[in-house]
């Protein structure tokens, strides 16, 4: 027969060699879901850390884009009241400047590039609405023409601010 006391300490040892194993077992079990939830904190970080680097990047682009339009629109409105004021003083319009040409197709170059770098295809396009009625306006072989073509730029100028607007309240 079976001592009681061997039973008890045979009993008592397993109650102990069970009770770790399930300790240890939850233990793991707790570790795993900690560690997949600071995995997942981890995950939901970088994507929000990108989110705010992509929005930066964008309005950090729109507003770059929008001072160099508005330098491009200044560069051609002053060229035209060079002009303006040389008809007022000759009865004649002046035949265009070369000479603006170089810092206009820098400006214009670096508006092409920051446009590219823009997101929002809406923007893309007005933008590109915008430098060819502005480009027609320096362009005019007469500058008769080129307070009608400027006219017709406000158009897509105002649509731009507009979705400028718009595309900054978006990101901040």
């Amino acid at each position: 027969m079976t001592d009681p006391a061997v039973v008890a300490a045979v009993a008592g040892g397993t109650g102990v060699i069970a009770g770790s194993l399930v300790s240890s077992v939850g233990v793991v079990l707790r570790e795993q879901v900690v560690g997949r939830r600071e995995r997942e904190a981890q995950q939901a970080l970088r994507h929000q850390q990108l989110a705010d680097q992509r929005a930066a990047f964008q309005r950090d682009t729109i507003l770059a884009l929008q001072d160099g339009l508005g330098e491009l629109w200044a560069l051609s409105a002053d060229a035209y009241n060079r002009a303006a004021a040389t008809r007022a003083k000759t009865g004649e319009w002046p035949p265009p400047e070369q000479a603006d040409l170089p810092t206009l197709n820098t400006v214009s170059s670096r508006i092409t590039a920051l446009r590219a770098r823009v997101f929002d295809d809406d923007l893309r396009l007005l933008v590109r609405e915008l430098l060819t009625s502005l480009w027609s306006a320096v362009e005019a072989s007469d500058w008769s023409e080129q307070e009608e073509r400027m006219v017709a730029a406000r158009d897509p100028m105002n649509r731009m601010q507009e979705r400028v607007h718009l595309l900054l309240n978006e990101l901040f």
